[in-house]
């Protein structure tokens, strides 16, 4: 082979190398410029999902805090204080994602402010357990007490009931008259109704030391057998215990001293207008009905 032959030989292999050099270095670039797109890629895409779950993280720890609000004052007041500084924190989110261009600072930065948002979280879940707790404690030993209230008012009640009972004015030998008037003025029995011009109700108000002393208050109520009452001319009338308005046949006040007292009372009309059958014969003492019989006049 000559030496122009050998030359051209050495020259060609050298281009080929050079080639192969060349493709290499063109794979090569090729592949890293590859791998770096891939890698911003995945940056970006940890970024993104960063940012949605600090965004989520904000979003489930207030509402995780606010289902407890309502249940007491102090414990909203708290919730207000971990409300305020979310907001602060969340706007720090805000601002570090605007300032911040370097990736892996941005996502090492929003790491930790998650890390952040957990430890506030658990520490606001933490006041809140206490709080709930020694709300639930309050409210049952109020319920205690509620309760020893109103045994002590019930016990009171009853006591307050038995005196008033106590204290109630009573009448025995309840005795009642018919009278016809005579000419001359003077009243003697009759049982007939045409013929009757009063009809009397006499009674013993028995002794009470707990009733008290002073004016008490008697009622004759008779009750024809019509359904009227009978009235005198006064037309007198009071109220019962239940404040009721009954009229009165005839009403006393009496001076009471505890004693026993005896009473009468009584309907007079100088016109005989009575009828035949059965009267009804009510004695009220201070607003309470305290007697009731009948009387029969033919």
């Amino acid at each position: 082979m000559s030496d122009s032959n050998k030359k051209s030989n050495s020259t060609l292999t050298l281009l080929l190398l050079l080639l192969i050099c060349s493709i290499g270095a063109n794979f090569y670039q090729w592949q890293s410029n590859k791998n770096m797109v891939v890698s911003h890629v995945n940056e970006v895409d940890s970024l993104s999902t960063l940012r949605y779950n600090v965004e989520r993280e904000l979003e489930l720890t207030i509402g995780e805090l606010e289902k407890y609000r309502g249940i007491a004052g102090n414990l909203d007041t708290l919730l207000n204080d971990a409300k305020s500084e979310i907001a602060i924190q969340e706007q720090a989110i805000k601002k570090l994602l605007a300032t911040e261009k370097e990736g892996k600072k941005l996502s090492s930065k929003l790491k930790l402010e998650i890390a952040k948002l957990h430890k506030m979280r658990d520490e606001y879940l933490e006041k809140i357990d206490v709080l709930i707790a020694e709300n639930d404690k309050l409210k049952a030993e109020n319920a205690t007490l509620n309760s020893q209230v109103v045994n002590l008012n019930q016990q009171k009640n009853v006591l307050t009931d038995k005196v008033a009972t106590a204290a109630q004015l009573k009448v025995e030998y309840v005795k009642v008259n018919s009278y016809k008037k005579r000419k001359n003025g003077k009243y003697t029995e009759s049982v007939l109704a045409k013929r009757t011009n009063k009809l009397e109700a006499c009674f013993t108000l028995m002794d009470n030391k707990i009733a008290g002393t002073g004016d008490k208050l008697v009622h004759l109520v008779i009750t024809a057998p019509n359904g009227k009452i009978l009235m005198s001319y006064t037309k007198a009338s009071f109220n019962d215990l239940d404040g009721n308005t009954i009229d009165a046949s005839s009403s006393l006040k009496i001076d009471y001293t505890g004693a026993k007292k005896d009473v009468c009372l009584s309907y007079e009309n100088d016109a005989r207008i009575l009828e035949s059958g059965t009267y009804q014969i009510d004695i009220y003492a201070e607003g309470l009905k305290v007697h009731q019989s009948n009387y029969i006049l033919r």
